[in-house]
């Protein structure tokens, strides 16, 4: 009886209200709540000790208009930010952002108390990859199956494979050389590292190598994704919208490329006949190389039970993986490799004295001796990031203390690539593409700092795989072949971080001259 009386009290209040008088009190409620929450922010929030812009302290949108106005120009803004107010910047209400190298591997080492923050790697819509998995135990799992795949080991088994696709490239780019036309490299290099990647996988390639113009579907629905990233990062009921939508709808949606849903279909195609091999008995040892999935499959208990939204993600996210960071890499090497004809010449010249037989195929191991081929994979690297965007990582509920700061419990600490490959601490003139800094006494303490691939437990799997494919591929081309990039200009290519570096120029055009020695 009393709660009805109570009812009854707030009906006779609240009827005779208009409609404009209601909403007004709507809106004067969220206002105060939105006040209230700003002021704690600002003032009691535990991050609000952190220096950093007072707009970015309070909403997020500070950080969304660098991301999305600007076109992800946030990690150049950082430069400006770092040097206001020092190592340590609050970026959003809940993040702070880290740029001192000495603190990198106190939080990306093994056994670390830092574990991925799941609201930012679930954007990628692969939750149960490795790559997106939050839990370490589980995560450890997943890892252990892909290993021996991705191992040092497993990747030399496999050099042919790469020999193979190196060779195809090279003659494509004689095609193009007869036919005086310029080379697009940045279309070359992704069917290069798609092609490898996909047959690695499913032991069938996409075969882009072999199309014209190196075009395809995938590596453009790939460049589609990192288009729209930043948005979903800052809108993610969006990304959970566009991940439930179906194929069809998202092909309608996004007809130059539908993400990452492309690459999920045809991973589960392949995967298919893969398990159809097993059911029939024809999946014992592929008679021409092992795969990834098949060996997966192979080694599963009961392979037609085997979970397929975890083997769909896994696929997914290791193609993703493999098609862009190397092919990025490539990129950067070949155009700062043909800016400068002394080292494009210092670089010839060590490759013919190690292979004086121009068509024969370089080794692996015999490419990793080479001093100066080495400086410049690893200038390529640092000055292509692999991934050029912060890695998020949650701090420990019980707070830690990292490069001297102690951080609260359970908020985000950031660091990335780009302030620690510029480091001019232990970089000197770090925007210099200078194959020599790896030839000092300094330089092999200073490897660890070149963290393209990330460090600790969730150091990238494909580590051995992409040096492979980086060692061969700038050996092969660059003792086979003169690269001329006197049509386009020494600029460097312009990008912008979308998490990863993204195209924002002119594609990288080239004439190519065989070597005749």
């Amino acid at each position: 009886m009393a709660l009805d009386a109570v009812m009854s009290y707030v009906q006779e209040q609240i009827l005779p209200l208009s409609k404009g008088t209601i909403a007004a009190i709507v809106f004067g409620v969220w206002l105060l709540y939105r006040i209230a929450l700003v002021f704690y922010r600002l003032y009691l929030d535990p991050l609000s000790k952190f220096p950093g812009p007072k707009l970015a302290a309070a909403t997020s949108l500070y950080e969304m208009y660098y991301d999305i106005v600007q076109d992800g120009t946030l990690v150049w803004k950082m430069d400006e930010l770092h040097r206001r107010y020092g190592p340590i910047v609050r970026i959003s209400p809940h993040s702070l952002r880290l740029r001192k190298s000495s603190a990198y591997h106190e939080i990306h080492r093994m056994g670390t108390p830092f574990i991925k923050d799941i609201r930012f790697y679930h954007l990628f819509g692969v939750p149960r990859s490795m790559f997106a998995t939050i839990d370490v135990n589980l995560h450890r799992q997943r890892r252990s199956l892909l290993n021996p795949m991705f191992s040092r080991k497993g990747i030399l088994d496999l050099e042919f494979l790469i020999k193979e696709k190196i060779d195809i490239l090279c003659r494509r780019m004689r095609e193009y050389e007869v036919q005086d036309k310029f080379l697009n490299c940045h279309r070359a290099f992704a069917a290069l590292t798609a092609d490898i990647v996909t047959e690695f996988a499913y032991a069938k390639c996409y075969n882009v190598l072999s199309t014209p113009d190196f075009a395809s579907r995938a590596f453009d629905s790939y460049d589609t994704q990192h288009e729209v990233f930043l948005v979903l990062k800052h809108f993610p009921l969006m990304a959970k919208v566009m991940q439930a939508l179906p194929f069809w709808l998202l092909v309608r949606l996004m007809p130059g490329g539908a993400g990452f849903a492309e690459l999920e279909v045809d991973a589960k195609a392949n995967l298919k006949a893969l398990s159809t091999r097993m059911r029939t008995g024809k999946m014992e040892k592929n008679p021409t190389h092992r795969t990834v999935f098949g060996e997966i499959l192979a080694q599963h208990p009961d392979p037609e039970n085997a979970d397929p939204t975890e083997m769909t993600n896994e696929a997914t996210s290791i193609v993703a993986a493999g098609i862009h960071t190397s092919r990025w890499a490539l990129c950067t090497g070949l155009l700062e490799v043909a800016r400068d004809p002394l080292i494009q010449m210092k670089l010839f010249e060590e490759l013919k004295t190690a292979s004086p037989d121009i068509n024969a195929q370089l080794s692996y191991l015999d490419c990793e001796k080479l001093p100066y081929l080495r400086g410049v994979i690893l200038e390529m690297l640092r000055l292509s990031y692999g991934v050029i965007g912060p890695l998020p990582r949650r701090v420990p509920k019980t707070g830690a203390v990292v490069g001297g700061y102690h951080l609260p419990g359970d908020s985000t600490i950031e660091m990335d690539n780009y302030s620690l490959h510029h480091d001019e601490d232990i970089f000197p003139d770090s925007h210099r593409f200078w194959p020599e800094r790896w030839q000092t006494s300094e330089s092999k303490q200073n490897e660890k700092f070149v963290n393209a691939f990330g460090a600790g437990p969730r150091q990238c799997l494909g580590i051995n795989l992409a040096f492979c494919e980086l060692y061969l591929t700038v050996g092969t081309i660059f003792r086979r072949f003169e690269i001329d990039i006197s049509a386009r200009g020494t600029e460097r290519m312009k990008s912008k971080e979308h998490w990863m570096n993204i195209l924002r120029d002119e594609p990288l055009k080239c004439k190519v001259i065989s070597r005749k020695e």
